[in-house]
């Protein structure tokens, strides 16, 4: 038995191989974040800040004139 495959199919194939491509952006997002985790200084700038947070010693930024007087 033939089985024909209209252009339509192969339309909705190509749709479906296209949704589960990685994009160049979703790589470079995921370059990016193997650079930062495997820098240790970087990571230990991130922790510092996370507990920083946690340990409320943040300042409220609203305006370019509040960051510009932490300078």
């Amino acid at each position: 038995m033939n089985q024909s495959i209209t252009i339509s199919d192969v339309y909705q194939e190509l749709k479906t191989i296209e949704q589960n491509m990685v994009t160049h952006k979703d790589l470079d997002a995921l370059i990016d974040t193997v650079e930062i985790i495997n820098n240790p200084k970087t990571m230990e700038s991130i922790h510092k800040s996370d507990m920083d947070i946690k340990e409320g010693r943040v300042k409220v930024i609203s305006s370019v004139d509040d960051l510009l007087s932490e300078l």
